[in-house]
């Protein structure tokens, strides 16, 4: 009250500023849109190229579990597409000569293309390949665009699968 009265003097405090002005919210807006921007071609690499490393270890499990269950069971185990020769759908594995399913994997992921593989990966019940020779899978983008490398699964006689960076020789 004292302060309505004739000759008090009162002080001229500046009020604080509560929040932020509609300039600097646009400012900070378009800042966060350029780095997006800027960064969006290298993050579709990176998911592509996770995509594909995922569907190679998915792949190279199933082999694993085929080779394991061939020599557990002492029979020989199968790894075929789901539909016809597109490895593209997803595949199983299945114990000959009943046909039991050991392993069922879907597809490997969005834009991943299988290419160079076999029919069929049997193997025996000493865990080693029926056909001669190495079989090679390839995982790689159905663009082909992306900068992301393709990634490559190769089987040795042995049985025994190895993932390596990079298309197939």
């Amino acid at each position: 009250m004292d302060r309505f009265r004739a000759g008090a003097t009162t002080l001229n405090v500046p009020r604080l500023q509560a929040g932020v002005t509609l300039i600097e919210v646009l400012t900070v807006i378009g800042i966060v849109a350029i780095l997006a921007a800027a960064a969006f071609p290298s993050m579709t690499t990176m998911l592509v190229a996770q995509r594909l490393r995922s569907a190679g270890t998915d792949l190279m499990s199933s082999l694993l579990i085929a080779r394991s269950e061939a020599i557990k069971r002492g029979v020989q185990v199968r790894l075929a597409p789901i539909t016809g020769t597109d490895w593209s759908a997803g595949w199983t594995a299945k114990a000959a000569p009943n046909g039991d399913q050991i392993d069922r994997r879907n597809a490997p992921g969005y834009r991943v293309q299988v290419t160079r593989a076999p029919a069929t990966i049997a193997y025996e019940r000493t865990g080693r390949l029926s056909a001669a020779g190495i079989v090679r899978i390839e995982l790689s983008d159905v663009d082909g665009n992306t900068g992301a490398p393709a990634r490559c699964v190769t089987i040795d006689p042995s049985g025994l699968p190895r993932l390596s960076v990079g298309a197939c020789s």
